[in-house]
């Protein structure tokens, strides 16, 4: 889609949502690589990355639609913007969830298999 000046957005359609996809992948991947080097305060990391890809869609929604003029609506098409980060939010979070568990096992039998017989 060409660029329109009486409709600008903050971020071109095709980057923000390449963006988006990147980001969402990358802040889990990086929550948990952060979790693992903290002592206390393990959660923080892994609370901003589940609000982070929650709300995903309003963010790409307020980067790559357009703003309308006072008065105007937007149409149909508009909001169709997001549908790719909509699908995108569960495969994500399914698997960042058992990446946690998986995490989470390994260091509950990890010290149980070095003790001493």
């Amino acid at each position: 889609m060409d660029y329109d000046p009486d409709y600008p957005t903050i971020l071109p359609e095709f980057f923000a949502i390449s963006l988006a996809f990147v980001l969402n992948i990358l802040i889990p991947v990086l929550a948990i690589v952060i979790a693992r080097m903290l002592t206390r305060h393990r959660w923080l990391p892994h609370t901003t990355a589940f609000l982070w890809v929650f709300f995903s869609p309003i963010t790409l929604a307020i980067l790559a639609t357009p703003t309308m003029a006072p008065g105007e609506e937007a149409g149909p098409g508009d909001g169709f913007i997001v549908f790719p980060i909509l699908a995108e939010i569960p495969v994500v979070l399914v698997v960042y969830a058992i990446a946690l568990l998986y995490f989470r096992l390994a260091r509950q039998i990890s010290p149980a298999s070095h003790s001493p017989s």
